[in-house]
């Protein structure tokens, strides 16, 4: 259910009290940054995005539209001003100051904060992937092999495929929200050496062993203990760098 009410709000229709907390975090980043003259009307929308993202786009007459995610519709006021002044930042392309998105950052890495990103994912998102029997690579065989050797046997497995299409960036990911590595479909070719697609997937399997952390605000999904058990995985140099040849 939608925060504004469906009448247009020049209409005189009142905005509910977290959109005029929002709008006004706005306005403060706008005057933080030097963009009070004239400062351009703000109108905020929190949207049921299965994570939690916001974008700003240019709406009609010079109005800036902020589309939130309604996780943050409770959001306190230092958090809204910290992501405001991050996103305003980048839509001008105005330098913020330092650790301007650090208190957002925190907020958002609370545990009941976590666990309501991670909910509304699983509700209300669908994770995207191939099988995992690629064209090249097996990742059901290479997990259980890797589970056998590192973890036991006693590893959970989440579900398991290949990204519907090929990245350049991003090698693997594991999504906690629903359960799921999902691994780059351009490591599924005859000339990827096994060993790479093994470390890959390897580390996505810390990440199940290793569940993210928050420690002194911060949300870590790397710990100490990730990156000890990382440094067990034989030969790991030379897959780092077959992975950065591709």
């Amino acid at each position: 259910m939608s925060d504004r009410p469906a009448s247009n709000r020049n209409s005189g229709a009142e905005a509910s009290p977290a959109i005029r907390r929002a709008e006004a975090a706005f306005q403060r980043a706008l005057r933080e940054l030097g963009l009070d003259a004239p400062v351009p009307g703000i109108e905020v929308r929190f949207r049921p995005y299965a994570r939690m993202r916001s974008k700003l786009v240019r709406a009609r007459s010079g109005t800036i539209r902020a589309d939130l995610s309604d996780l943050l519709r409770d959001a306190p006021a230092d958090a809204l001003d910290s992501l405001a002044v991050t996103l305003l930042s980048k839509f001008y392309r105005k330098p913020a100051r330092d650790g301007a998105r650090r208190v957002f950052d925190q907020w958002a890495s609370r545990p009941e904060i976590v666990k309501r990103r991670l909910e509304s994912q699983r509700a209300r998102g669908r994770k995207q992937m191939l099988p995992p029997r690629g064209d090249a690579h097996d990742l059901e065989e290479l997990f259980d092999r890797l589970n056998e050797r590192f973890f036991d046997a006693a590893l959970r497995k989440p579900a398991l495929g290949w990204s519907p299409q090929p990245s350049r960036r991003r090698m693997g990911h594991y999504d906690p929200a629903h359960e799921a590595i999902v691994v780059n479909r351009a490591l599924d070719r005859p000339s990827v050496p096994r060993l790479a697609v093994e470390f890959v997937l390897y580390h996505e399997m810390l990440h199940v062993k290793h569940p993210a952390e928050t420690c002194t605000g911060r949300y870590r999904v790397h710990t100490e203990a990730f990156r000890a058990d990382e440094c067990r995985f034989p030969r790991s140099a030379e897959a780092k760098r077959m992975l950065a040849a591709l």
